[in-house]
């Protein structure tokens, strides 16, 4: 999985490409992790070009939401192909992320 950052406006904004599968959620799980002990808990994942994701990857995304929002923050999901939004149907996670169409509209939330 390849995975850049950016900061905008007081959110960090990551992109990730690839499959989130065990090895996939290990690298975002430190990615992540390493934006929080930097003090960063606004956070935005561009998932345009996650095709699959697996419980390990939805587990880290539940994770670290909690922790975000304990801290202040939070993590928002944007743009998930029809396939990835459907598992978030299924178990119930659209619930609790805060899913939006682009970038911008993720960021004018915040």
């Amino acid at each position: 999985m390849n995975i850049t950052e950016r900061d905008q406006n007081g959110v960090t904004v990551f992109v990730l490409d690839g499959r989130v599968d065990s090895e996939g959620a290990v690298d975002l799980d430190m990615a992540l992790r390493s934006a929080m002990d930097e003090g960063k808990h606004k956070m935005i994942l561009d998932m345009a070009q996650v095709r699959y994701i697996n419980s390990a990857g939805l587990r880290t995304l539940a994770d670290i939401l909690t922790e975000n929002r304990a801290a202040g923050g939070d993590l928002r999901l944007v743009d998930l192909n029809p396939k990835v939004r459907r598992i978030f149907q299924i178990i119930g996670f659209d619930r609790f992320f805060d899913i939006d169409s682009t970038v911008e509209e993720a960021l004018a939330a915040f």
